[in-house]
C-alpha cells in the first residue's frame, strides 16, 4: 500500500473529478494521500475534502510565493483550520527565491516572516511541517535550525521536505535537522540524474514519495495531468534506484509517513 504525502486535492484541476481521482488511487494502491493548501481558501476546501473521503487527510499552509503583509494576517486565521479534523500538517510552507523575490530583498525579508510564523503555528500546534524550498538553501538552513532547536527530541522527523530538488549535502543537512526527504515523479524523468543520485544516497529510513498533484506526472505520463493512481511509477523508479523492490519501498515510505503525519 502506497502513500502519496503530497498531493493538491483542493485545487481547480480536481474539481470535477475529486471523488473518482480517491477511487482511482485506491484501486492502485495508494491508500492514503495527505491533500496540501497552499492559500487560506485552499485550506478551507482541502479539510472539507478529508472530512468527506477515508484516507484523505489535510494539511493547511500559506505558500511563499503569497508572502505579503495581508499574508501574516492570515496565519490567525489558519490556525482555526489547523484544529479540524484529519488536519495532519502545516504546509505547503517554506521559502522561494526563484522568481520575483530572487533579487526582492522586501520579498524575501516577506517570506522569511511568513515562514516563521508557521513554523511557529505548527510548534504551538505540535503538528509536522510540509516545505518547499527553491533557490533558497542558505536562508531554509538557518531558519530550520533555529526552529529545530526549539523543538523536542522526541517529536523526529517533524517535517518533510517535499518534491526534493537540492544536492546531497542539503539532503543531509534536513536528515540531521530532523526532516524526511519527499521525492516525486521527477525521479522518473532521464535527465533527472542529480536528484535520482541523491535519492540513491538518502537511506530508506528518511524517504517518503509523493505525486505533487497535478503537477509533475511521472514517465509514462509526462504531459499529463498528474493524480495520486500515479504514484506508484515513482516507488518503482525509487526502488530500481536503491536496488529494492517496489514493496520495500512502498512499505518504508508508508511507515515514515505514518511516523510524521501521525495516522
Amino acid at each position: 500500500m502506497f502513500t502519496d504525502t503530497h498531493a493538491h486535492l483542493c485545487w481547480p484541476d480536481f474539481a470535477n473529478d475529486c471523488p473518482q481521482i480517491i477511487q482511482r488511487a485506491a484501486a492502485a494502491g495508494v491508500t492514503r494521500i495527505v491533500s496540501v493548501a497552499t492559500t487560506l481558501a485552499d485550506a478551507a476546501t482541502t479539510t472539507d475534502i478529508a472530512a468527506r473521503h477515508p484516507g484523505v487527510y489535510a494539511a493547511v499552509g500559506l505558500h511563499p510565493s503569497g508572502a505579503s503583509v495581508p499574508a501574516l494576517a492570515e496565519v490567525k486565521q489558519l490556525a482555526g483550520l489547523a484544529r479540524r479534523d484529519k488536519v495532519v500538517a502545516i504546509g505547503e510552507i517554506g521559502l522561494d527565491y526563484h522568481y520575483e523575490a530572487k533579487d526582492n530583498k522586501v520579498l524575501r525579508v516577506q517570506q522569511r516572516d511568513l515562514f516563521w510564523a508557521q513554523l511557529e503555528l505548527a510548534k504551538e500546534h505540535q503538528l509536522p511541517v510540509i516545505i518547499h524550498n527553491r533557490d533558497a538553501e542558505d536562508d531554509m538552513r538557518e531558519i530550520l535550525d533555529a526552529h529545530a532547536e526549539a523543538l523536542p527530541k522526541e517529536w523526529r522527523p517533524w517535517g518533510v521536505m517535499h518534491c526534493f530538488s537540492g544536492d546531497e549535502k542539503f539532503a543531509y543537512d534536513c536528515i540531521e535537522l530532523g526532516l524526511l526527504v519527499s521525492f516525486a515523479g521527477v525521479l522518473t524523468f532521464k535527465n533527472a540524474t542529480e536528484v535520482a543520485d541523491v535519492a540513491n544516497k538518502v537511506s530508506l529510513d528518511y524517504a517518503l514519495i509523493e505525486t505533487d498533484a497535478p503537477y509533475l506526472a511521472p514517465a509514462p505520463h509526462r504531459g499529463k495531468r498528474n493524480e495520486p493512481s500515479f504514484l506508484p511509477h515513482t516507488a518503482a523508479a525509487l526502488a530500481q534506484i536503491k536496488g529494492a523492490t517496489v514493496a520495500e519501498v512502498a512499505k518504508a515510505t508508508s511507515t515514515n509517513a505514518a511516523k510524521l503525519f501521525r495516522f
